[in-house]
């Protein structure tokens, strides 16, 4: 079975990367681009991962994080934060929140992928 990884991203041009990475080892990626949309879809699809962009339409990144971590069922996921936010008071605080790991954008594609193996299993 195909490991489900959640991106939740509004821009286009790291979508079509993450996308690209995670196609061509197998993975099934659900991508939203709002913080709502993220919320609704993990309780909907119960990925094996979430990609998260803190700057999001709706619900900002860190309220997804906090919401998904404070909730017991959905609590265990990992969540990697992809950001531009690159300032350390923002990656402590999404570390604070619950984050497994953080990404400052822009990152390569064998970047992303060497964490990505920390946490989702060969297919």
């Amino acid at each position: 079975m195909s490991k489900k990884v959640l991106l939740v991203e509004d821009e286009k041009n790291v979508i079509l990367g993450v996308r690209t990475c995670l196609d061509a080892v197998g993975y099934d990626v659900e991508i939203v681009e709002d913080g709502e949309e993220a919320l609704n879809s993990v309780n909907r699809e119960h990925p094996d991962l979430i990609l998260l962009d803190l700057l999001l339409p709706k619900v900002d990144g860190f309220e997804v994080l906090k919401t998904l971590k404070d909730k017991e069922e959905t609590s265990k996921i990992p969540i990697i934060v992809l950001t531009a936010k690159a300032e350390e008071e923002d990656r402590q605080r999404a570390m604070d929140l619950g984050a497994d790991n953080y990404m400052t954008k822009p990152f390569k594609p064998q970047e992303l992928w060497d964490v990505l193996k920390g946490y989702l299993p060969d297919n």
